[in-house]
């Protein structure tokens, strides 16, 4: 097989290969083609904090595509020569021509820019590419600087088996079955330590999961890849292996194992493989074709050394931290329990994602959220939030997710809550307004119901408006990641909370609807009592009070069960009995309070006064009365008197023609009762003093309904009244008695014969005569003669009133002329003119 040609080689490594800025501890010569190390552990066992930044700015962007190998041997066994050779790093190596010291010291480190290959033709390097490979150079074993203190030694190899997938022992072929110089008595204690810590975690990852983080853990693996050096042919390859799997085997079976992991096997933890190189001195040809025959085995793909199951499941920028705390826990003699470290590394990587993720979904929802607070298209603000979440979600999935499934899912739910968290100033103050709304709406809408199927529609408007509800936040909810369940409570409590509401106030309008009928029933019913009085009136009332109460109640009684009612408002029934106990009681209020409403002490005073109008001005026909003598009078007037006085007996106390007084069925004017009924608080005991103070103004008998007190007032005003009215009358009658004698008619007739006949010889004052005559036959035949006499009188004394005021004043006027003209004549004859003008006063004031 052909070598690679030197400028393909060199043109490949310019390539690939990464500039970096090296060690913390060492200064290294750059080479054009190969890569600078850098020491992780020095030899005073401390780890290197620049080995983050190292890896992560040689490799970009290749998540979990890298591999990490380490060497492992005796002390100035070429191990450093042979990592360079096989993967182009820049190890320090030992100078052959001085003495042999130990070169490297600690745990070194370099990326491989170019693993050597026969590969160098286009049909063979198909498929062929160079692997992202980190290789680890451990300080040599049985050195003589560190003499019998193989803690290091110890440490170094667990580290290497902890960390990397290949660990590749660099033995000579004639260190082949040695137990020492072999490393057998090294590798027997690493081994124990490895059962130790790699054996529990197997254990109980096998026992208790099956999941693919745990099934990584158990099926994992370390290559032991034994590269014979200085092999000279003699003795084949084959036997040489035979020899040291028998050796690790039997080193296995003598191990001190826990019973608890007595049952694992070599092959649990480990594969063996083996590869051999000629001698570099002797055979330098070969020993180059042998190391690149190595290589071939790294970079081809259909037979490479690498496995799945030998990786540690860890991102590149996180292996810095793993193999810290890896080195930390060995260092520090504690029990390294590697998944653990693993779960670390994850934690604490996804958790700086994560926090790195939110800070930028914050800057962005900060500059969002005070439009969304103001915006009213539910689903534009929905998508817009969604958006923000997965973008947020997908840069932490970019970043996280080749960590540990368990912990990257745990950091991403951690991180998808924090956005809730968020979000939830937003989500619930469109929250608090879709349900201010919503509660509006449905209020107005249940108003407006009027009571009209009441329970059915307004259950159906409250499902109606919860559905929209719900529909409008899921908008919001992000996918419905965050939940309505609270923010859906509210509102349904606050529709409940309302749909109770208007319920009791249909059903107190129910009550108020019938009270009203009652009112208006029993108000006509009693009117018509008033106007015909009778000793059953108030028979006729209580009927019609009784038969418009159960009128009302009766429509409500359901067919199912006598005296259970259904207002059809969905309320119970409970709450039915107590609405039309209720009304009951309220109804007796109302026949009180319609009844002292219209039989008041003017109503009765104008109803007594009304009825002795009538009976005294009109006979029993509707003719008006002319009362002709005084005893005509006295007789009608003591009637009339007594048939107004009916009134106040009747309605003066409401009782029955048995002479029964009305009693209501409930304690009307009991103030606790009424507080009770009228969803009033219960009056406390500090103010029963107050309250009798009260009682002893207030109504305690329902059927007094003019108090006797009041009677008297009345009786006393409807005396006056009609007292004055037979005065006026009786007057009349007076009057209209004394005027003129009739015998002086006889003698006008006699002494003024001449003039009657002259008149009659006139035919126009006969006529007149006959005119006026007829006229007053016809009065005094229709019986208003009296009222024309009556009305002729009062407008004669009407004239002659307004005759002599006017006479009184021009005389006035003139004397006041003349007075003022004699004003310049003074002394007695001023006295004597002023007794006249007192005299002419006086006789002025007599006319």
């Amino acid at each position: 097989m052909s070598l690679p040609s030197p400028d393909l080689a060199e043109t490949e490594a310019e390539e690939l290969v990464s500039r970096v800025s090296g060690s913390s501890s060492s200064s290294f010569v750059p080479i054009d083609d190969k890569e600078d190390a850098i020491q992780v552990i020095n030899e005073d066992k401390q780890f290197n904090g620049d080995l983050l930044s190292y890896v992560t700015a040689t490799l970009l962007n290749v998540d979990k595509d890298y591999h990490i190998i380490s060497v492992f041997g005796s002390q100035s066994t070429g191990k450093s020569t042979l990592l360079n050779r096989l993967f182009n790093t820049n190890f320090d190596v030992m100078d052959e021509t001085q003495r042999r010291l130990q070169t490297t010291r600690g745990i070194w480190m370099a990326h491989s820019p170019l693993v050597n290959h026969t590969f160098n033709s286009k049909e063979k390097k198909e498929g062929i590419r160079n692997k992202n490979i980190f290789v680890m150079d451990v300080e040599g074993t049985d050195g003589r600087e560190r003499g019998e203190d193989q803690d290091f030694e110890r440490k170094a190899a667990l580290f290497a088996l902890a960390t990397t997938e290949i660990l590749i022992i660099n033995i000579w072929e004639t260190q082949v079955g040695l137990y020492q110089g072999a490393n057998m008595g090294l590798l027997k204690t690493v081994f124990e330590v490895n059962l130790k810590l790699f054996g529990k975690a197997k254990s109980d990852t096998t026992s208790s999961s099956t999941s693919p983080v745990t099934k990584k853990i158990s099926d994992h693996k370390v290559l032991l890849l034994f590269v014979i050096r200085d092999h000279l042919g003699v003795t084949p390859k084959e036997a040489l292996a035979e020899t040291i799997t028998d050796d690790l085997l039997k080193m296995w079976d003598s191990l001190t194992k826990p019973s608890e992991l007595s049952h694992f096997k070599f092959n649990d933890f480990f594969d063996i493989d083996f590869h051999t190189i000629g001698h570099k001195m002797l055979q330098p040809e070969k020993f180059e074709q042998d190391v690149k025959l190595l290589g071939d085995r790294l970079v081809n793909p259909s037979d490479t050394l690498f496995n799945p199951n030998y990786h540690h499941g860890v991102p590149v920028d996180g292996w810095a931290l793993y193999a810290e705390n890896c080195w930390d826990q060995i260092d520090n003699n504690k029990d390294l329990d590697l998944p653990t470290q693993q779960i670390l590394v994850a934690q604490f990587k996804c958790e700086e994602f994560s926090k790195k993720s939110l800070d930028s979904f914050i800057t962005k929802y900060t500059e969002y959220e005070p439009i969304g607070l103001v915006a009213d298209d539910y689903e534009e603000i929905g998508r817009c939030l969604i958006d923000l979440k997965n973008d947020t979600l997908e840069e932490y999935d970019n970043l996280a997710s080749l960590y540990n499934e368990s912990i990257y899912e745990q950091k991403r739910t951690e991180l998808s809550t924090q956005i809730n968290a968020k979000v939830a100033n937003l989500f619930n103050s469109h929250a608090d307004k879709l349900r201010a709304n919503s509660a509006e709406a449905f209020k107005k809408e249940l108003i407006a119901l009027k009571g009209r199927n009441f329970n059915k529609e307004g259950l159906k408007i409250r499902d109606d408006h919860r559905l929209k509800y719900l529909q409008k936040l899921s908008l919001l909810s992000i996918g419905g990641e965050i939940s309505t369940d609270s923010n859906f409570a509210k509102l349904d409590e606050t529709l409940s909370s309302i749909f109770i509401t208007q319920q009791k106030a249909e059903l107190r309008g129910v009550i108020l609807k019938g009270l009203k009928k009652l009112s208006t029933g029993l108000t006509k019913e009693i009117q018509a009592q008033v106007g015909s009085p009778a000793s059953t009136s108030w028979d006729d009332i209580l009927a019609k009070f009784k038969c418009l109460t159960n009128e009302i109640i009766s429509k409500y009684e359901t067919d199912d069960a006598k005296g259970v009612y259904d207002f059809g408002l969905g309320t119970t029934g409970e709450e039915n009995a107590k609405a039309i106990d209720e009304f009951k009681f309220k109804s007796w209020i109302t026949f009180d309070e319609v009844s002292h409403k219209l039989l008041t002490k003017d109503s009765i005073l104008a109803l007594l006064k009304e009825r002795f109008e009538d009976k005294f001005r009109y006979d029993a026909n509707g003719v008006p009365r002319l009362y002709e003598n005084t005893a005509e009078l006295e007789v009608n007037f003591q009637d009339s008197k007594v048939y107004a006085m009916k009134v106040i007996k009747i309605f003066g106390f409401a009782k029955l023609s048995d002479e029964t007084e009305i009693v209501p069925d409930y304690s009307i004017y009991d103030i606790k009762l009424r507080n009770t009924y009228f969803g009033i608080n219960t009056i406390d005991d500090d103010d029963d003093e107050d309250e009798d103070n009260e009682d002893e103004g207030r109504r305690t008998c329902f059927a007094e309904v003019i108090s006797e007190k009041d009677k008297a007032i009345i009786l006393s005003k409807f005396k006056k009244e009609i007292d004055a009215r037979f005065i006026e009358t009786k007057k009349s009658i007076i009057q209209n008695v004394t005027q003129i004698p009739y015998y002086i008619y006889l003698i006008i007739m006699v002494l003024g014969w001449n003039e009657f006949m002259a008149i009659l010889r006139n035919p126009l004052l006969t006529t007149l005569i006959l005119v006026f005559g007829g006229g007053l036959y016809v009065l005094y035949r229709l019986g208003q003669l009296n009222q024309v006499i009556y009305v002729t009188k009062h407008f004669s004394n009407e004239a002659l009133s307004l005759a002599k005021e006017q006479l009184r004043r021009v005389l006035i006027e003139d004397y006041d002329v003349h007075g003022r003209n004699l004003d310049g004549i003074g002394g007695q004859k001023n006295s004597g003119v002023d007794s006249e003008n007192v005299v002419e006063s006086i006789e002025m004031q007599d006319l």
